[in-house]
């Protein structure tokens, strides 16, 4: 295994209780293991490891994608009908841009912390 993914990789106690799931003389079983485990967290082959699942964002990503470019396009367009001509246009498009770019700065870490916490 690369160093990237042995950081990656975490014991599978810390995310399940294995006394709790093991209780009533059941033995704890990889398919139990694997219901138990926290969304967006995969068994390793080894059963006693487990790391996180990169195919979530494959699954749920492509709804982001699909939306920043709907949306994205229909206010492109509506802002370049209300735009001036000429250089106050662009300076506007300019300001737009760059406030855009700190909300997206400051909303992005937020959201990406949120769905971490998953």
């Amino acid at each position: 295994m690369s160093g990237r993914s042995e950081r990656q990789t975490v014991p599978v106690e810390q995310l399940v209780d294995l006394d709790a799931l093991g209780s009533g003389g059941r033995a704890v079983t990889p398919a139990r293991l694997r219901a138990a485990l926290p969304r967006g967290w995969v068994l390793e082959d080894d059963h006693r490891h487990a790391r996180r699942d990169a195919r979530l964002l494959f699954r749920e990503g492509w709804i982001l994608i699909v939306g920043l470019v709907a949306f994205g396009s229909a206010a492109a367009g509506l802002f370049y009908l209300t735009f001036p001509r000429g250089w106050p246009g662009v300076v506007r498009a300019a300001i737009l841009l760059v406030v855009l770019l700190v909300l997206g700065g400051l909303v992005a870490p937020m959201i990406t912390r949120a769905l971490h916490r998953r």
